[in-house]
């Protein structure tokens, strides 16, 4: 639920951003970077946080594919993580993916897929270590990031994420992290 949380602040912009305590009011981070490749970003932004400056660099991908009323959206974060990367994927929960429908596709063959519950179902669907550094590798590879499901409205859905430009924002992320000393 934080995640969808999250999701809906990075939507609503501003007018409904959430402060440290939850509270509906402007966010206190400062973007010190941003550049967009197709629909991916790079972004870092810091704040002060008990006295010190706290920084932050992410990949963001914000796919709003059915608007209001019946709202329903996907996302991806890429942080930094122990030496590596920490992937965040998100879907309302209700969300229902098909067999083999959270995948990578190269040249139309998978290279990659979950089949775990969570990432399936709408919940909490998390990478570190390993299992994240095999899917920043697939995602930075290129094809498709493809996705059949059934929405949280029930709609049968099929989505492709264009992979092509997000080897450029890793680039550009990695580069702003280490900038940051965040890598």
């Amino acid at each position: 639920m934080r995640s969808f949380a999250l999701l809906l602040c990075l939507l609503t912009g501003p007018a409904l951003a959430q402060d440290r305590d939850g509270n509906d009011t402007p966010s206190d981070w400062v973007v010190t970077h941003q550049k967009a490749f197709g629909l991916w970003d790079s972004v870092c932004d810091e704040r002060a946080e008990d006295g010190a400056l706290h920084q932050r660099c992410y990949i963001r991908y914000v796919d709003v594919f059915s608007p209001r009323p019946a709202f329903a959206a996907h996302f991806v974060f890429v942080t930094p993580d122990a030496g590596g990367v920490r992937i965040e994927y998100g879907s309302e929960p209700g969300t229902r993916f098909t067999r083999g429908g959270n995948r990578i596709e190269q040249g139309g063959a998978p290279i990659w897929s979950t089949d775990a519950a969570d990432c399936l179902s709408g919940g909490a669907c998390v990478f570190t270590g390993d299992a994240a550094a095999e899917l920043y590798a697939a995602l930075r590879g290129g094809g498709a990031w493809r996705f059949d499901f059934a929405d949280r409205h029930g709609r049968l859905q099929t989505l492709a994420w264009d992979l092509s430009p997000f080897a450029a924002a890793a680039d550009d992320y990695e580069t702003e992290a280490a900038a940051r000393g965040l890598h």
